[in-house]
């Protein structure tokens, strides 16, 4: 029998921490996923958390991979599809379960937690979903029971949602809508909601006026944790300067994600691709509000490349002509980055094109890190 949303509105809740790791050598190769993690004279990012803005998966994950490589912890978008919320109950579930069962896995919930466990050797997870459809069609007219599951999803530990994905949902629309009407009657509620309960509002797929109003109702930090810089690449995945300045002027964060088909044209692509939209969001947003949000795995993908590009490809011919398959893609990521040790890789990239010790630590990590610990209860 399907699960009966009333029967959820009491839920337990857990807490976790966030721990600390080391860089490898300033000379180490950006290809190089053995590199060792310290040598004499190495620049040192490790007074930093190294923090990915938005990975997928599940609990099940090679957790001392993640460790060894030096990051500290992601935030993590539940696997599922559909994003509904039965499926959004039953992942949580899955999650609770892992955090009972591997003491290596921590689980955040909230902003105290980042300081807290400096030093310790865990992995941090803030659990997130990329769709507000979890919270059901929208009731707002006659009761508040969408504000009332929203609390549960909170109970059982979410802490990021995204208010749509790729298509429409109750709350707002997304990025591939027709008609752009933000947000809805429930999306001004869901807004100021998750801003008292403490959960991080994302805004990497709404629609420009969804994006722009909400980071308007916000009384708190927004966040964009995986996106590119349409001003580099006119993909409407993408977005445009008025609305990376909008959530870096609430105080918010933008993740430049790792889909290099929504970074350049080119037909070959390499992590210069990736920086040049942390060069712009920078200058747009400025350094206190950009970091890296992979969009990929946990640890890595053993997708081979082809069969990944063939898979991306299937779903142009799928969406051909919709806003975000504008064009055939030639790859999928930069591959360099397909390693536990991408914030190593990235923070050595950066100290390339001239950024400073103080910066490439506020990329890696520090940016989202202030941002969960200023939204988070």
């Amino acid at each position: 029998m399907p699960m009966n949303r009333r029967d959820f509105l009491s839920a337990a809740t857990a807490t976790g921490v966030l721990g600390s790791r080391q860089w490898a050598p300033a000379g180490a190769s950006l290809t190089d996923a053995s590199s060792p993690l310290r040598s004499a004279g190495a620049a040192d990012w490790s007074r930093a958390p190294a923090i990915d803005s938005l990975v997928n998966g599940g609990p099940y994950f090679e957790v001392d991979a993640v460790i060894e490589a030096g990051m500290t912890g992601a935030i993590v978008d539940m696997s599922m599809y559909p994003r509904s919320f039965n499926n959004a109950i039953q992942a949580l579930a899955g999650w609770n379960a892992a955090f009972r069962r591997n003491p290596k896995l921590l689980k955040v919930t909230r902003g105290d937690d980042l300081r807290a466990a400096e030093g310790a050797k865990r992995f941090a997870i803030v659990l997130a979903c990329q769709d507000a459809a979890i919270l059901d069609a929208s009731t707002v007219s006659v009761m508040r029971s969408n504000i009332d599951l929203l609390g549960v999803f909170f109970d059982l530990g979410l802490r990021v949602l995204q208010l749509t994905h790729n298509e429409r949902n109750a709350v707002g629309d997304s990025f591939r809508e027709k008609v752009d009407a933000g947000l809805s009657r429930l999306g001004e509620e869901v807004v100021p909601a998750m801003n008292e309960l403490g959960m991080l509002i994302d805004l990497s797929h709404c629609s420009r006026l969804t994006t722009l109003q909400a980071a308007r109702l916000s009384s708190k930090p927004v966040a964009i944790t995986h996106a590119g810089c349409r001003a580099l690449h006119p993909s409407a995945r993408n977005k445009t300067d008025e609305e990376i300045r909008a959530v870096a002027e609430k105080g918010g964060y933008f993740g430049v994600f790792n889909m290099s088909l929504w970074l350049t044209e080119r037909q070959t692509t390499s992590i210069d691709d990736l920086l040049a939209h942390v060069d712009h969001a920078v200058k747009v947003a400025g350094i206190d509000h950009v970091g890296f949000g992979s969009d990929g795995p946990i640890v890595s993908s053993d997708v081979p490349p082809d069969q990944e590009l063939a898979g991306y490809r299937a779903a142009y011919e799928r969406n051909q002509g919709l806003p975000g398959a504008e064009a055939v893609p030639h790859h999928v990521t930069v591959r360099a980055l397909n390693t536990p040790r991408r914030l190593d890789l990235l923070a050595h990239g950066l100290a390339r094109r001239g950024y400073g010790e103080a910066a490439v630590e506020k990329i890696i990590g520090g940016n989202i890190a202030r941002v969960l610990r200023e939204v988070l209860p």
